[in-house]
């Protein structure tokens, strides 16, 4: 049985980017990006968020991305969600079901609601591991802002699609 999410703390990042690493083919070149460059490419929100992509292989994305206010709800059907929390705290919303949502791009949906997920607290260090498929919202504080690396990888095997 594969649980649905996993939090921890700290060092998971360690483990995550160590396991990547070990994959790593050995003509890929390493890249660096000192956290004050991380912290200017996000300085500005739109409609409650910034985000940048830092450069990487073809087989994942990562991103960095600042909310000042709570984001919609996500599904990924082919894309698995790693969080890193940088600064700040917000609540995700995990699981449940999602009415009123929209198709944006193939296995890709945004907005509705979310029922009966479960809440948990995030704040600096932790780690959030969202499988694809599993709907999920941040909500960020009133006046708050949250600042987390957002390390999305394809599924495998790609989760059954429901009927």
């Amino acid at each position: 049985m594969h649980p649905k999410f996993v939090l921890t703390s700290g060092l998971g990042l360690a483990f995550a980017l160590s396991c990547a690493a070990a994959d790593a083919p050995s003509s890929a070149q390493a890249q660096y990006v000192a956290s004050s460059e991380l912290d200017s490419q996000v300085t500005t929100t739109v409609k409650g968020v910034a985000l940048s992509r830092i450069p990487t292989d073809e087989g994942s994305t990562v991103l960095i991305v600042r909310r000042d206010s709570a984001g919609e709800v996500e599904l990924h059907r082919r894309m698995n969600d790693i969080f890193v929390v940088k600064s700040g705290h917000a609540t995700v919303t995990l699981g449940g079901r999602i009415e009123h949502n929209h198709e944006i791009a193939p296995s890709e949906w945004r907005g509705g609601d979310i029922i009966g997920g479960t809440k948990r607290e995030l704040s600096v260090g932790d780690l959030l591991l969202i499988p694809a498929g599993v709907p999920h919202q941040i909500i960020v504080p009133a006046g708050g802002t949250f600042t987390y690396f957002a390390i999305k990888t394809l599924a495998q095997p790609l989760p059954a699609q429901p009927h």
